[in-house]
């Protein structure tokens, strides 16, 4: 019989959606209950519903780029490596909502048919305006079209357009006719990953990935244009890195209006400018974009590209997975 977890989620959480995209992994090991009454309370990054000390355990998911505050929990999940959090009750968050299984290559796979297969040059879908990915996006499309379907740069007409299916198999379709998507995260922090670079792998679309600085402790940097590698390193980048992370507070609409707070959040969004802009300067666009046009007019290099696994030995490794930490939460009281 399994155990009976009387569980509750708040703060931008759900029961039914985490048990899909948080605790699935765990269906085999216990019953989860929702509960008003509950043992474990695990709260999101979104409000102020952050839950009393009581005689409940408190769970902090932080799903977002911020540093895990333990003012406000036992436990903690999160974006930062674990050696940078140095505290036994972390663990970090590597597949939110993601099964990393879909990104295992078959050991068979024609490479040729799916470059003859592509449609589009590059493209470039984001909703958000980050001034240092489009100043990336205006230097590329001068060598070539680059469509640009969301808000940002827009150049054509929404990915929706003639496209059946729910929002991601609209996505995929559209990514999917393309040689090359560019796969840049709106921040560099030790840690940090989002769905851009794993939507484009699933496509099967060369990403021009810019973000993790630690993206080879999972991921094989063959298998994609990492830009890291056209990158110099910074002393003032590594300074503004460890200063300007957010914290949890930043997020939290409580401190949105306090003068000291928003003045806070202003130096560290500058901040964060100057560290992608020092990092992303015009010598290193020019050579991420030279590969990109090599790799665009050589087939044989884009096909070695292709030919690679996605993941380091085309597997998942066991570390990334956060079973082993829940369980340990789950059997200390």
């Amino acid at each position: 019989m399994l155990k009976r977890i009387k569980i509750k989620f708040v703060n931008g959480l759900t029961f039914d959606r985490a048990k899909l995209e948080i605790l699935n992994e765990l269906k085999e090991d216990f019953y989860f209950e929702e509960s008003n009454q509950p043992d474990f309370v695990v709260f999101g990054p979104y409000g102020n519903d952050i839950p009393a000390k009581g005689i409940y355990t408190r769970i902090g998911y932080f799903c977002e780029n911020v540093k895990p505050d333990f003012n406000c929990c036992e436990w903690a999940f999160g974006v930062p490596l674990e050696d940078t959090i140095n505290n036994p009750n972390y663990a970090r968050i590597q597949w939110h909502g993601f099964d990393p299984q879909c990104l295992i290559k078959p050991l068979l796979i024609d490479t040729a048919s799916i470059l003859e297969s592509k449609t589009g040059f590059c493209n470039f879908l984001y909703s958000n305006c980050v001034p240092y990915r489009e100043t990336f996006f205006k230097a590329l499309n001068k060598y070539k079209k680059v469509d640009a379907p969301g808000f940002s740069m827009n150049n054509m007409p929404n990915i929706d357009h003639n496209r059946l299916g729910d929002k991601w198999k609209m996505k995929q379709q559209f990514l999917q006719q393309y040689k090359f998507t560019i796969a840049f995260e709106n921040d560099t922090f030790l840690g940090y990953q989002t769905e851009k670079l794993y939507d484009a792998m699933q496509a099967v679309s060369l990403p021009v990935y810019f973000g993790d600085p630690n993206i080879d402790a999972v991921f094989n940097t063959k298998s994609f244009i990492h830009t890291r590698e056209y990158i110099q390193p910074s002393a003032v980048v590594q300074f503004l890195e460890k200063s300007c992370q957010q914290d949890f507070e930043d997020i939290r609409p409580q401190f949105f209006y306090s003068p000291v707070h928003r003045i806070k959040r202003n130096l560290k969004k500058r901040g964060r400018y100057l560290k992608m802009n020092i990092q992303l300067n015009k010598k290193a666009i020019d050579k991420i974009i030279d590969k990109i046009v090599e790799a665009d007019e050589n087939p044989n290099v884009y096909l070695e590209y292709l030919k690679q696994p996605w993941l380091n030995q085309n597997s998942v490794p066991e570390s990334t997975s956060t079973k082993k930490q829940w369980i340990k939460i789950f059997n200390s009281r």
